[in-house]
């Protein structure tokens, strides 16, 4: 007797496989035809065309992954969507100001996808491994000077990832070295090292997403000399700061023998330092060659070097055929919380930002009674403080560039906003115990992210502020 068979019932197991190959396809899609559309839209005509498409792209794409992302990018999304509509029945006029925002945030959402493609390699790169292990070869002072200057350089690829890296090695040596009856290494200062490093890489690296914000609102900035002069202040903060550091480390008296580097740690340092520098500059080419934003430049550059990095250190190749869609796929999955929070915040800044100056703001400004310096140093201590209660500081910072970038503050002193901005991004980092960066120290510490906020990392943060509040000053006064 034979049983009869049930028809096969339809698995919903498959549509996240079936999402995840559409979010490559989108993710191409909205990548090449926003770089497509901003560099031939000054060459051929017609092609500014492809930039609505591209905003549409945007959309479909955060609608698509809006189950699979964090409840606060659900939030956000939200939020843009009742900010539209609140500005397009009372304040209609600035309806076109709300379009431009919303390819910001398109732009935004394209760089982080940009952006997660080349983290893929680099995580798995052993070339920046060996370059961070040389950076352990010195004496206990030396050592902490080293690893603070070298994990910002570092990180500008490896992004927060350096943080549990150097954190990894230094408990590495530090067991080896006790083994062999050797002094041991303080492992907490070297992962407090490099959390510094990292908080000072987001002040002036190119390919950051502080400072693409900040250039992106403010038009009257020119991004090459202001990468020039934030890349110079914060190299003679960490050098200070370094500098410090290493003198408040204690040195036991007695011999004082250091770990030989490993076999190929200083080539391998150089090179690391050489692909940074060559993404740089090719970033800086695009942007002056291609007259586009260094946003843009950026996302044509690092999908680019993501490419080339694996021919670069051939271990990197996969073992099996690995086709470019499923690799943006990735990337696109990977970053899906952080573009479609910086969708929506763009379009939500914008929407405050309207609503501010309908009520008059920059006539306030203009007018003197709201001080310009005064507005660029509340930037410089709300932001941080913004963080330091735990709400995302990111919406506060897309605000505060929209609202002052394009207005009188942002006119008249545009580096001086501009590095305000900056280093207001790194505090807010450094000062919220949600921020990825504080999550992970406490993590590889032992200790909660509150401790790393508010006890570890407190005079470093404090300091950092009172330097950034002199130096804007400065600014101010010469810009």
């Amino acid at each position: 007797m034979t049983m009869p068979t049930t028809p096969p019932r339809f698995r919903l197991s498959t549509s996240p496989e079936i999402a995840l190959s559409a979010a490559g396809g989108l993710s191409l899609l909205l990548l090449a035809s926003l770089v497509l559309g901003k560099i031939g839209a000054a060459w051929l005509p017609g092609a500014g065309a492809l930039l609505p498409l591209s905003a549409a792209t945007a959309i479909v794409l955060a609608l698509l992954r809006l189950p699979r992302v964090s409840r606060i990018a659900q939030v956000f999304l939200a939020g843009a969507f009742l900010a539209t509509l609140i500005v397009a029945l009372a304040l209609p006029k600035a309806l076109p100001a709300m379009q431009a925002a919303l390819l910001q945030g398109t732009a935004f959402s394209a760089f982080l996808t940009a952006l997660g493609l080349i983290r893929a390699p680099v995580r798995r790169s052993s070339l920046i491994a060996r370059a961070a292990e040389g950076l352990f070869a010195h004496s206990a002072r030396a050592r902490v000077f080293a690893v603070s200057l070298g994990a910002q350089g570092i990180s500008v690829l490896f992004n927060i990832g350096t943080i549990g890296m150097i954190s990894d090695i230094a408990r590495n040596h530090d067991a080896a070295r006790k083994a062999a009856g050797k002094r041991g290494i303080d492992s907490r200062a070297m992962t407090l090292a490099a959390l510094r490093g990292t908080l000072l890489m987001t002040v002036w690296s190119p390919i950051g997403l502080g400072f693409a914000i900040v250039t992106s609102a403010i038009p009257t900035l020119d991004p090459v000399r202001f990468f020039a002069l934030a890349f110079g202040i914060v190299a003679l903060l960490s050098l200070a700061a370094a500098g410090l550091d290493a003198a408040a480390t204690p040195v036991p008296p007695g011999p004082r023998p250091q770990d030989p580097a490993p076999e190929g740690a200083g080539r391998a340092l150089a090179l690391v330092l050489a692909a940074i520098a060559g993404l740089i500059a090719l970033t800086l080419a695009a942007h002056r060659l291609l007259d586009v934003s260094f946003l843009i430049a950026a996302c044509l550059v690092l999908p680019l070097l993501a490419a080339l990095w694996p021919r670069l250190e051939p271990g990197l190749r996969s073992p099996g055929p690995e086709g470019a869609l499923t690799r943006l796929s990735a990337a696109s999955e990977g970053m899906a919380t952080e573009s479609t929070i910086f969708l929506a915040a763009a379009v939500i800044g914008a929407a405050v930002a309207a609503a501010a100056q309908a009520a008059g703001i920059d006539a306030l400004i203009a007018g003197g009674q709201l001080p310009a310096l005064g507005v660029i140093l509340a930037c410089l201590v709300l932001i941080p403080a913004v963080g330091a209660v735990m709400i995302p500081h990111t919406i506060v910072m897309i605000m505060a560039a929209s609202l002052f970038g394009a207005g009188p503050v942002g006119t008249d002193h545009p580096y001086a906003l501009g590095l305000a901005l900056l280093f207001a991004w790194a505090l807010a980092i450094a000062a919220s115990p949600i921020s990825a960066m504080s999550i992970i120290t406490g993590r590889e510490l032992g200790v909660t992210p509150q401790r790393v906020t508010f006890a570890l990392n407190l005079r470093f943060t404090l300091g950092l502020m009172a330097a950034a509040a002199l130096v804007v000053g400065l600014v101010y006064a010469l810009d």
